[in-house]
């Protein structure tokens, strides 16, 4: 005679929407980019551009921002990558993240409203946008090429 799983533990099993470690690579790939080109682009249009200060500040965000998705969030993004591809095929695809990693996302939320709210000047606050959504978007690509080269290593071992 066998023994049956608990009802509950395959209605988990069913509902649970695993995914291929392919489709987490994919998915970091896609949040990083959208929020850092959303955040980007929503400081670029609070900017305000009535004279040459804007234009420094806007500058100054995007080449800030570009040096920190290279040299720092390079790290934490081979870090999540490592975890998504030792993780393996079929877990949930809600953790491409790390709970830290979603807990740190709420209270930059949190943070940005914060900001927005204080009485720090106008083009400060959206600098602050622009070059944290530029480290986003610059360091976004490892997402991408990550999941290129885990696809490719896939195939290849598939057909080799």
């Amino acid at each position: 005679m066998t023994q049956q799983q608990p009802s509950n533990t395959t209605i988990t099993a069913r509902l649970k929407p695993a995914a291929p470690a392919t489709a987490h690579l994919l998915a970091a790939a896609i949040m990083w980019s959208v929020v850092g080109l959303g955040l980007g682009i929503r400081g670029l249009l609070n900017l305000d551009f009535s004279s040459w200060t804007g234009i420094a500040w806007a500058a100054g965000a995007l080449i800030t921002g570009a040096l920190k998705g290279q040299f720092i969030l390079r790290k934490t993004a081979c870090r999540a990558i490592s975890r998504i591809i030792e993780r393996g095929d079929d877990k949930c695809l809600g953790g491409f993240m790390s709970l830290k990693s979603w807990l740190l996302i709420a209270s930059m939320i949190i943070m940005g409203k914060l900001l927005r709210a204080s009485p720090l000047p106008h083009n400060l606050v959206w600098s602050v946008y622009v070059a944290v959504g530029a480290a986003l978007a610059v360091s976004s690509r490892f997402f991408w090429q990550a999941r290129s080269e885990h696809r490719k290593s896939m195939a290849d071992s598939q057909n080799g």
